[in-house]
């Protein structure tokens, strides 16, 4: 028997007639306690216990004729000063606690939290219960040579930084007011927040599409990072931090070329990322960057990928040609979508579905050239539930998002106002003029009662009218009455920040 065995089997045997609560102790043995000739050094135990299990092992040690009378003695002279301490304890109602109900495992199983450390659930947030406050801003010029119009804003999962893609200008991220996290109300003379960006990535040309990572957060520098498509570019990984390029996942044609994917998204568990294609879907894996890849052809290109939680082998794709589809990936291509669905005359350019709150079941559609947003039940999808009506009168994609308790609905449109619907009661949008150019994104915070907006789009100028028209100018231009007039074009192309608490 070895010193590791020897000392196992004396340590339980004096140890035997201990109750759990001595031990419940770990005890951990280093490899700095094992001295050169291979003796196990042992430490120094210190453990507290109650006077109630101190006494209580004497009186469990067998007892034979000549230790009887000094037993009894003993525990007739302990008897009283037990009695007295126990009498006490019960009148301070003060009880021995185990150490186990104090203690509860996180969701790894491997570190231990005490219930004083636990953080708090977080409260339900409100929304729009009150006039919306205007936080901070941010403005890009823009002229008829160089127009820099936003594509939308998206929040990070965590809610500490918004992602901005400007045309010609790249992708800008915007970190939240710092103030905010420690305030639950903000007065209307509120000095207005210079909106900066933390890390600006100047990538050039059209980004298609951008998406988070769904395990954003920001303590942790890895999962900090997004995923951008752009024009002639496979799919580049950007870190949050520095806008430093991390990978890039490539897709290929059958000519051996690079294509650039139309529609992004992640899965639920972020270990795979789908990229919608103009004949095919393109499944990568995200720790394996490259171009190996799984490839599902389709009919037409994949406008926009939307897909539940608890059905991880389905996607819902939507298309140019104005149809949802939704697929089964187990199943062969040559089966084509599981169903169809109609309804709107332009192409998608948005799905959301409404989370874990509302079953899963309710899907959101929109579409270019298309004043409606429509709900759909996916057990019975043959027509929409519900029709919201907003003004879409050009191709540009125009955003929608849901509140996390799927109460409340959001959307801009082409002409600068918000749209805000209450799903509980279904009845007509609440306008609000925030802008006085094209509302093209918005953006509720998960974790603030904060709304991002932004605004501009593409203007079409007849270059043979000699002059320029340029944003918060009062230039004269040289031109008739009527030239003047079609010259009169607004750029508003900014991003705002919004309480709407």
């Amino acid at each position: 028997m070895d010193d590791l065995t020897y000392l196992a089997v004396n340590l339980n045997a004096s140890m035997g007639d201990v109750k759990a609560p001595l031990l419940n102790y770990n005890v951990s043995f280093r490899s700095t306690m094992i001295k050169s000739t291979g003796k196990l050094l042992l430490p120094k135990l210190g453990v507290s216990l109650s006077e109630a299990e101190i006494l209580k092992p004497r009186f469990q040690h067998p007892q034979n004729s000549s230790t009887r009378l000094d037993a009894c003695f003993m525990e007739s002279s302990l008897k009283a000063e037990v009695s007295r301490k126990v009498q006490d304890e019960q009148e301070n109602t003060v009880g021995v606690i185990n150490i186990e109900d104090t203690l509860e495992l996180t969701p790894y199983e491997n570190q231990v939290v005490t219930v004083s450390q636990q953080p708090a659930e977080p409260a339900s947030l409100e929304y729009f219960h009150s006039r919306l406050v205007e936080l901070g801003r941010r403005c890009w010029t823009s002229s008829a040579v160089a127009q820099h119009y936003t594509k939308g804003c998206f929040w990070s999962p965590d809610g500490t930084c918004l992602l901005v893609p400007v045309h010609l200008d790249g992708m800008h991220v915007m970190e939240v007011p710092t103030e905010l996290y420690s305030t639950r109300t903000v007065q209307n003379a509120r000095s207005l927040t210079k909106l900066k960006s933390a890390v600006h990535v100047p990538e050039g040309g059209v980004v298609y599409d951008c998406v988070w990572f769904p395990h954003m957060n920001s303590q942790q520098p890895d999962t900090c990072f997004w995923l951008a498509t752009r024009q002639h570019e496979p799919i580049h990984m950007w870190d949050a931090f520095d806008g430093s390029l991390r990978c890039s996942y490539s897709g290929y044609d059958a000519a051996d070329e690079v294509m650039a994917a139309i529609s992004l998204a992640f899965s639920y568990d972020g270990q795979k990322v789908y990229a919608g294609y103009k004949r095919c879907i393109k499944i990568f894996d995200t720790s394996r960057p490259g171009r190996l890849c799984g490839n599902y052809p389709v009919k037409f290109a994949i406008s926009c990928i939307a897909q539940t939680i608890t059905h991880s082998n389905t996607l819902t794709c939507g298309n140019w040609h104005g149809y949802i589809q939704h697929f089964d990936l187990r199943c062969s291509y040559k089966q084509g979508p599981l169903f169809t669905l109609g309804g709107h005359k332009g192409g998608i350019t948005k799905l959301l579905y409404g989370g874990s709150v509302s079953g899963e079941w309710y899907l959101f559609s929109g579409a270019r050239k298309c004043g409606k947003l429509l709900q759909w039940d996916m057990r019975n999808y043959k027509k929409p539930l519900v029709e919201f009506l907003r003004k879409v009168d050009t191709n540009q994609r125009i955003h929608f998002d849901l509140t996390s308790d799927c109460r409340w609905l959001t959307s801009g449109d082409t002409r600068g106002a918000l749209n805000v619907w209450d799903l509980r009661a279904y009845g007509d949008a609440s306008k609000l003029q925030l802008h006085s150019d094209c509302c093209n994104g918005v953006g509720l915070n998960p974790v603030l009662p904060v709304l991002a907006t932004s605004s501009g789009q593409f203007h079409f100028i007849d270059q043979s009218v000699k002059g320029n028209v340029t944003l918060n100018t009062s230039e004269s231009v040289e031109a008739s009455s009527e030239e003047k007039q079609q010259l009169d074009v607004v750029y508003e192309n900014s991003v705002v920040m919004w309480w709407c608490g």
